[in-house]
């Protein structure tokens, strides 16, 4: 398994997966309604935070300088990749690539050769090298999402499930024990939200019920480390 280091550059202005207006809108909560936007909000930060954590990543764009170290030198050709933290990644946002070469400078066998010879694939991050080379390899670049406005949907439907469970068992939590309300010949029955979840097979909790769809939707963003 490869060490990796990386130093954060330039921090992403936001890390939130979706607007306050469009959690809204999916809510069908009024734009003028503003009874609930700063529990919203928080919701919206830590949510997204939570999916960051669940997928082992940051998906907001950054600049940062990573470090790799292997665990055997010199590397095969067929195992000269690595792939970047921070993605996608377009060919133009990588500033500096230095690997050392495997094979000594044969002006001077103290000093490593820069390697520029790579091929990036740009969707996952995926750095391919070819021609042996020795550990350690620096890149300088810029990876990740324009966030909010370039959230994956996935990402954003993750979020407004989790968001909507949250929501859901607030609600719960305020009208809990109490099945209806009378005044004068008024009387407002209330809906049994845990009963509902239960048949369900939710166990009684919204996030139950939504869990499995979130975990099938992160399943593609999840950073694996091998």
């Amino acid at each position: 398994m490869a060490d990796i280091t990386v130093r954060v550059i330039e921090e992403a202005d936001s890390y939130d997966l979706m607007t306050l207006d469009e959690v809204k809108a999916m809510l069908g909560i009024a734009e003028d309604n503003t009874d609930e936007d700063v529990m919203l909000q928080a919701w919206i930060t830590s949510y997204s935070d939570v999916i960051a954590t669940m997928c082992n990543r940051v998906f907001a764009k950054e600049k940062v300088e990573e470090t790799w170290r292997g665990d055997t030198e010199p590397f095969d050709t067929d195992r000269g990749r690595i792939f970047l933290t921070h993605f996608p990644v377009e060919d133009d946002d990588v500033e500096v690539v230095f690997a050392p070469s495997a094979y000594p400078n044969p002006d001077d066998d103290t000093l490593p050769v820069e390697v520029p010879y790579y091929e990036l694939e740009n969707r996952s991050g995926k750095m391919q090298f070819f021609q042996k080379w020795a550990a350690p390899i620096k890149v300088t670049y810029t990876g990740g999402y324009d966030l909010p406005e370039k959230t994956p949907p996935a990402l954003k439907q993750a979020l407004m499930l989790l968001i909507s469970a949250a929501r859901m068992t607030q609600q719960r939590e305020l009208t809990s024990g109490i099945r209806s309300l009378s005044h004068r010949e008024t009387r407002v029955q209330f809906f049994d939200v845990n009963a509902a979840l239960a048949k369900q097979g939710g166990g009684g909790t919204p996030l139950g019920v939504a869990g499995e769809t979130v975990k099938a939707l992160l399943y593609h963003y999840i950073r694996f480390y091998v």
